[in-house]
């Protein structure tokens, strides 16, 4: 009955693109000025960097000559669900980072590709911990690293509430070969990670590709990225690539449209379906040798 209700993030960025819709050729100054608003405002209104409280919304959309009443209820709604505060906004990280968790939660497909180590969503929390002490050159016991690996053990947890759902997402990863020869965190870690990324590969809606180290050239040698889609518009992508250094959350379409095929071509080198058993398979025999 009906689709999964909109999350905060992708009400937000919903209503932003509406009322920037509903402005038309409206100069910006002007409908600022109408509202009693700064100019600045109105544009991180419009760019879906603030939210704006129901009262305002209905104001701007009569404003802009909206008096359809159901019309008016659905941009009410967005400006209620955009104001949600969810957990990760108690969070102290990187705003592209913590818009990039607020998204995850509503993506209706969750695609990435890794080249150096498991994706986080499928980390068990002894190989998060290795990784992200490794990452940051910090012992497993620094604040900092607990508060990563928390943090991403919140992001699976609320991935499997969705995946058990009436409106479940769709997880698609890919990892090259040599992210499942690295003995992160040791052979007894190792291990039981593989056997959780088997595992997690039995689940319906979740999709892991491996990479073969034999297939040279591909189009994920630029880098590794997530990309998360969207049922209820296909303009709003947002791609995710994180360094040592900085982060970065890209929404442009022109720029997520490139990350698209690249998933596309990098999936489709795993038609048969059974490239991660292969990989795990050698993973394995690699460990006990």
């Amino acid at each position: 009955m009906g689709g999964p209700t909109p999350g905060p993030a992708i009400a937000r960025a919903l209503l932003s693109k509406d009322l920037r819709t509903l402005r038309d050729d409206r100069p910006a100054s002007d409908v600022a000025r109408a509202m009693h608003w700064s100019l600045s405002k109105l544009n991180r209104i419009e760019n879906g960097k603030v939210t704006i409280g129901p009262v305002e919304v209905e104001a701007l959309a009569r404003h802009y000559g909206v008096d359809d009443a159901e019309e008016l209820r659905r941009l009410v709604r967005l400006s209620v669900t955009s104001r949600q505060r969810m957990w990760w906004r108690d969070e102290h990280f990187a705003e592209d980072f913590t818009n990039f968790i607020a998204f995850e939660h509503d993506a209706s497909h969750l695609y990435g590709y890794q080249a150096t180590f498991i994706p986080p969503l499928l980390q068990i929390p002894e190989y998060a911990l290795a990784v992200t002490s490794s990452v940051l050159r910090r012992p497993t016991r620094d604040r900092q690293v607990r508060n990563i690996v928390d943090v991403r053990l919140k992001r699976q947890e609320s991935l499997w509430q969705r995946l058990d759902g009436d409106f479940p997402p769709s997880l698609s990863q890919v990892i090259d070969e040599a992210v499942l020869l690295r003995p992160v965190g040791g052979g007894d870690v190792m291990t039981a990670q593989l056997d959780h990324l088997a595992a997690m590969a039995k689940r319906p809606g979740i999709r892991i590709v491996v990479l073969p180290l034999r297939l040279g050239v591909h189009p994920g040698l630029g880098g590794t990225f997530e990309l998360l889609t969207f049922t209820e518009d296909d303009d709003l992508d947002v791609v995710f690539i994180e360094t040592p250094a900085s982060d970065f959350l890209l929404t442009d379409r022109e720029d997520t449209a490139t990350f698209r095929e690249i998933t596309t071509e990098l999936l489709d080198t795993d038609p048969s379906g059974d490239s991660l058993h292969r990989a795990l398979t050698a993973a394995k025999a690699t460990l006990r040798s």
